[in-house]
């Protein structure tokens, strides 16, 4: 059976058809999901079909002109461009090229909706492929790299730009955070540590003014002389009166 297979697939290959896979409705899952899919030839899928899971694989293939069926997505495809509607264009003609990766054609018109510029270059390096002579492509592929370089430059340019910015923002940064460091750092006593007593006359003192702690004091001088004279007075007192009744 396999040798009438290829025998079948070989004969498709030389009269330019594709290979289609059909499989009976009674098929079991993994036959049934290869059913009516189009392959090349030489690339189709082996018989019996892999996991399949009604031995004997009752399925087989039938040859396929694809040409009615690539010109009906073509001229879908090429109107949905003309129509603005991209996504569905895009995927009318990848259906083009999944049946015939050769259409000059389809290539050509995918060009102008594949999304991002090596996309568009790629689809026109194949055109070329297929075509060396078409200069419509050799124009828009010029084009292309021409605008791809100019894109690489203005991103290079701009992460430089980005880069000096940030470095000239961390300079900035730094030298902002030098000019707001104290000169010195007085050490201080935690306020745990000082009784609420001794932390009240700590605050009182070190608010003062000098003028006003120069002026206490000499207030507690002038106390203590006061205090010197009266206790040098007493002892002259007590002096005379002790000399006075010795002499009685």
């Amino acid at each position: 059976m396999s040798e009438n297979i290829d025998e079948l697939l070989t004969e498709l290959v030389r009269q330019g058809l594709k290979a289609r896979l059909v499989a009976r409705p009674d098929a079991c899952p993994a036959c049934r999901k290869l059913h009516s899919r189009i392959f090349e030839p030489l690339v189709a899928p082996s018989i019996p079909i892999r996991d399949c899971q009604t031995p004997p694989c009752r399925c087989r293939y039938e040859g396929f002109d694809p040409r009615p069926l690539i010109e009906s997505l073509l001229s879908a495809g090429i109107a949905a461009v003309k129509e603005q509607k991209l996504e569905e264009a895009r995927e009318l003609l990848y259906q083009v090229i999944d049946l015939d990766e050769r259409s000059e054609k389809a290539w050509l018109w995918l060009s102008g909706v594949a999304e991002g510029i090596d996309e568009r270059i790629l689809c026109l390096e194949n055109v070329l492929a297929i075509n060396p002579h078409n200069e419509l492509a050799k124009r828009g592929l010029g084009h292309l790299r021409a605008e791809r370089r100019a894109v690489g430059s203005g991103e290079d340019a701009a992460k430089k730009i980005k880069e000096a910015r940030e470095a000239i923002g961390h300079i900035r940064t730094s030298q902002k955070r030098a000019s707001l460091k104290p000169a010195a750092v007085k050490e201080r006593v935690p306020a745990a540590t000082v009784p609420a007593r001794e932390k009240m006359d700590l605050e009182y003192v070190t608010q003062r003014r000098p003028t006003e702690v120069r002026a206490t004091r000499r207030l507690i001088f002038m106390a203590f002389l006061y205090a010197l004279l009266v206790i040098l007075i007493l002892v002259l007192v007590w002096a005379a009166l002790t000399y006075t009744g010795g002499i009685v």
